[in-house]
C-alpha cells in the first residue's frame, strides 16, 4: 500500500461486504504514515458537481473524479483489492489541490 494507489475499499465495515458498501478510493496518506493501522483515502466517483475539491482523472478507461472533500480514515482491514495507481500528472494535481484545500 502506498500513496496514490487506487483500491477497492469496504466503506463501512459495520455493514458487511455488500456491493453498495464497496467503492474505489485513492490513498492520500503521506508515505511517512503508511505503517499506521488506518490510512486516509479520498473516494472516487464517475459523477460529480463542479467543485474545486474534485480532481478529474481517467482510471481504467473511465472518466471520474477524486473527491478530496470526502477524505476519511479507513482501517487497512477494509482494503479489499488494489486496482492500480493514478498517473503522475494526476498525483501532482492532487497534491496541489490538497495544499490549497488545507491552506491556512
Amino acid at each position: 500500500m502506498k500513496r496514490f494507489d487506487v483500491w477497492l475499499v469496504m466503506k463501512n465495515s459495520e455493514h458487511g461486504r455488500v456491493v453498495d458498501n464497496l467503492g474505489l478510493c485513492v490513498i492520500v496518506t503521506p508515505e511517512e504514515l503508511i505503517d499506521l493501522p488506518s490510512l486516509m483515502v479520498a473516494p472516487m466517483t464517475t459523477s460529480s458537481a463542479s467543485l474545486p475539491s474534485r480532481v478529474e482523472c481517467d482510471f481504467e478507461g473511465s472518466k471520474g473524479y477524486v473527491m478530496l472533500d470526502q477524505i476519511r480514515a479507513v482501517e487497512k482491514t477494509s482494503f479489499i483489492k488494489k486496482l492500480g495507481e493514478l498517473e503522475l500528472d494526476i498525483q501532482v494535481t492532487l497534491c496541489d489541490c490538497l495544499q490549497e484545500f488545507f491552506a491556512l
